[in-house]
């Protein structure tokens, strides 16, 4: 049931922008800047949200604030139509565009907020995003201090993509050579040559997404 449907209560209509924005509870609390119990009350009708959630659920998920407290509202809820904004899943910690920067078993410790059709079709659940360092992939579009977006159910076939090598995280063009079973990871820009992985190498290798957009740093 969308929220455009009629919810009864104050704790099914949040938990309806929840489900569809497509979020954990952690997730969605995170996005909100409030404690998981906190959302999880609300969410069970066992507290009410206080002003600056409802402030928070306005500017984030496009939610009129009439709406979620009475259910009745002129203005149509709009996140669930895909012209609202998601709450995508960031990785605290920096991928390299450059030599390779240190993987910390992925913390995700905060959100970052987008509009619907920055993901297209994809589940909001099913995208990460993670700062870049460097500026090997400055001609591809992607410069020191951006933040690329990469989905997490894409992660075969030559492309741009987040990819980890052991104990590094990058942002790369990846192409597979299946006759002589490399594969490189390649630059964009000339200053830095082509990384060809083979043999023991590919055990250390593994995609972790297709890079699907990036917000740029202002």
């Amino acid at each position: 049931m969308s929220r455009s449907e009629e919810k009864k209560t104050i704790a099914d209509r949040f938990a309806s922008i929840r489900t569809d924005a497509g979020l954990s509870r952690k997730a969605f609390a995170e996005s909100l800047s409030i404690h998981p119990v906190v959302a999880g009350d609300i969410e069970l009708g066992k507290r009410e949200p206080s002003r600056e959630v409802l402030v928070k659920l306005v500017q984030t998920y496009g939610v009129d604030a009439s709406w979620l407290l009475t259910g009745r509202s002129a203005v149509a809820p709009s996140a669930s139509a895909g012209e609202g904004m998601v709450a995508i899943a960031c990785i605290d910690q920096e991928a390299a565009a450059g030599r390779g920067a240190e993987i910390a078993d992925y913390p995700e410790s905060k959100t970052i907020t987008v509009p619907r059709s920055f993901i297209g079709s994809r589940s909001p659940s099913h995208v990460r995003s993670v700062p870049v360092r460097g500026d090997s992939m400055i001609e591809a579009g992607l410069d020191d201090g951006d933040v690329v977006f990469f989905s997490v159910d894409e992660r075969s076939g030559d492309g741009i993509h987040v990819v980890s090598v052991g104990n590094q995280l990058l942002v790369k063009r990846v192409e597979f050579d299946h006759t002589s079973r490399t594969v490189r990871l390649i630059s964009e820009n000339p200053r830095y040559g082509p990384r060809v992985l083979e043999g023991a190498d590919l055990e250390l290798f593994s995609i972790e997404g297709r890079v699907i957009g990036v917000l740029h740093r202002m």
